[in-house]
């Protein structure tokens, strides 16, 4: 194993940990439909919103199939497509239930911190920060660039905040609410489990000095140091600004070893 990804791995886990200490904090309380339905709305806007980029990508790409893009990475995509649009549906099924009504992607909510990670995602990689939340639409030229193949990896390392949020929710106990978000995220943790690997595997090849790891440091902690800022503001502010904030300084600590 390369030492600096296995550097980077240890690092973005700390992240993970602190993303599920917030969900696990939110699920301590009894819960109504309401805030469930909330924290529902804004988890199905980020699986719903990246069906439409990943289409378009597979659209732009799909000349260039084996003249210059990769086939294993085309599939790639395709089996991504087919895994967001499986979680949105999950979840919007879910609203249904909870709202005894049709949902549709209008009822749905981009928070202001999920906003927020698409702005930082672009910083290093405006077709990932698309890809992921449908906030660019990047060209063909800018879908094909290779300039920045280590800011890709190591945002897909952080994507799905290593599966942290689904790990908590799929063993949620209660009311038949509780029940029925359990099953449906049991399912998208083993989606994403299939994936979660990808983004250590593409940075072994790509992390060989000191600067390598250090970009792939910076990127890692921007996204998810926003990412733990986005999922406490989705469910809720579960956890102090106090406590955040706190969290935030040990990682640092962490980052700085």
């Amino acid at each position: 194993m390369n030492p600096f990804v296995s550097a980077l791995e240890k690092l973005a886990q700390k992240y993970w940990a602190a993303e599920a200490e917030v969900v696990r904090a939110y699920f301590r309380g009894r819960r109504g439909k309401e805030e469930h339905s909330r924290w529902l709305k804004a988890q199905g806007f980020k699986e719903y919103s990246a069906i439409r980029p990943l289409l378009t990508a597979l659209v732009k790409l799909y000349p260039y199939l084996d003249k210059g893009v990769d086939r294993h990475r085309y599939e790639e995509l395709g089996e991504k497509l087919a895994d967001e649009t499986k979680h949105a549906r999950l979840i919007m099924d879910l609203l249904e239930e909870i709202h005894r009504r049709r949902i549709t992607p209008k009822d749905l909510l981009w928070l202001p911190e999920d906003r927020r990670l698409a702005q930082v995602r672009a910083r290093y990689s405006k077709t990932y920060a698309g890809l992921l939340h449908g906030s660019e639409n990047p060209t063909t030229k800018e879908i094909r660039r290779t300039d920045e193949e280590l800011e890709r990896a190591a945002i897909t390392l952080t994507e799905g905040g290593g599966g942290a949020l689904y790990a908590v929710c799929r063993k949620i106990r209660g009311g038949e609410i509780e029940r029925k978000i359990a099953a449906a995220f049991d399912e998208i943790y083993r989606d994403e489990m299939k994936h979660k690997s990808a983004g250590a595997h593409a940075l072994q090849k790509l992390v060989r000095t000191e600067r390598d790891y250090a970009r792939a440091a910076r990127v890692i902690r921007d996204v998810l140091g926003q990412r733990l800022r986005m999922r406490n503001e989705q469910f809720g502010f579960a956890l102090s600004r106090q406590r955040v904030l706190k969290m935030e300084a040990e990682l640092t600590r962490f980052i700085l070893k």
